[in-house]
């Protein structure tokens, strides 16, 4: 199955959806039959405009560029379905390497729960921070979202920006530097060569410019990746913030995809479904798992993974030498 089968898994053509961001890469192309709503911060105008003026886009890219039907933040997703009468009519919704820039991913999943119609569907592809330049940063914390949500953040903070920026990490290939890692990047090889002090200055000099910790003007926006995960830490948030009712979404499925992971979320009519009575015990499975995976790219780790791939090598030779089956 390619990339876009798995997403779009049990999702049919004839069914009524909203894409998140399809940029113009989208996964339910009207131009295929899909019945899908496509969403974006600007116009399909600006978009076009954009891409046009991006030389590392194509002509075929550019004309890949879905209509946008819903112009707006992607965390008043909820608002605006409701301001087009359409709350709680939706098969399914679909973002790709959205989610992680969200300020807001609480107000994100309320929105989309009540736009999605029972039985519905959330499917997000969402990069795994470990296979990514935010390989060295901590993973996000549930007090980080209801942070958020508490204080209807609605753009990237200085301090989101700045974490992002101060260990921004990348890898050397030879003698070439990339930026698309990949599961096997030998840890040894990824670096951090940020010059720290010049990112304190952007953070300190935007707080002295705009005399508030907020650092930015009213209409600014500066992008930024505001959530990083593994697959179970961003399981744990979600199955987190539906045990103390701040959000009604159930984990249906959560699955590593090479540098990216697919989470597929149902909203549920009963929050108590999101209380069970042995929580904590699937509580701490899920933060054990964290460890487990935070530990699998260090290079500890790959060091032994590949000491124990050379020792079944040599058990392996001398079994043929002996003759030992």
């Amino acid at each position: 199955m390619t990339r876009r089968d798995l997403i779009m898994k049990d999702i049919s053509v004839g069914q009524r959806g909203i894409e998140v961001g399809p940029w113009f890469n989208p996964l339910a192309p009207k131009r295929e039959g899909y019945n899908c709503l496509s969403m974006d911060v600007f116009d399909t105008e600006t978009l076009r405009s954009r891409a046009n003026a991006d030389p590392h886009i194509t002509a075929q890219q550019l004309m890949d560029i879905e209509d946008v039907d819903l112009v707006g933040s992607s965390i008043a997703i909820g608002d605006l379905i409701e301001a087009r009468g359409g709350s709680g009519t939706f098969d399914y919704i679909v973002s790709s390497h959205n989610f992680e820039h969200l300020p807001n991913p609480i107000r994100f999943l309320n929105g989309c729960a009540s736009a999605l119609k029972p039985g519905g569907m959330l499917r997000m592809a969402i990069p795994d921070h470990r296979i990514c330049f935010d390989y060295f940063r901590p993973i996000t914390r549930l007090s980080d979202w209801i942070q958020s949500f508490y204080t209807d953040q609605h753009r990237p903070s200085l301090a989101n920006v700045f974490e992002g920026r101060a260990v921004f990490a990348h890898y050397l290939d030879g003698g070439r530097t990339r930026y698309d890692f990949f599961p096997t990047t030998p840890a040894e090889t990824v670096r951090c060569d940020i010059q720290l002090a010049e990112e304190w200055d952007f953070w300190a000099s935007r707080v002295r410019a705009h005399g508030s910790a907020s650092g930015f003007g009213e209409d600014e926006y500066v992008d930024a990746h505001c959530s990083v995960f593994t697959p179970a830490s961003f399981e744990l948030l979600v199955r987190d913030c539906g045990f103390l009712g701040l959000t009604r979404f159930a984990v249906a499925e959560v699955a590593s995809q090479g540098y990216e992971f697919h989470a597929s979320l149902q909203p549920v009519t009963d929050t108590n479904d999101l209380r069970p009575e042995d929580y904590a015990t699937i509580r701490t499975g899920l933060l054990h798992r964290i460890r487990n995976e935070e530990a699998e790219n260090s290079g500890a780790f790959q060091k032994c993974r590949q000491s124990l791939e050379d020792t079944q090598a040599e058990l392996r030779r001398l079994k043929l030498l002996y003759g030992v089956t």
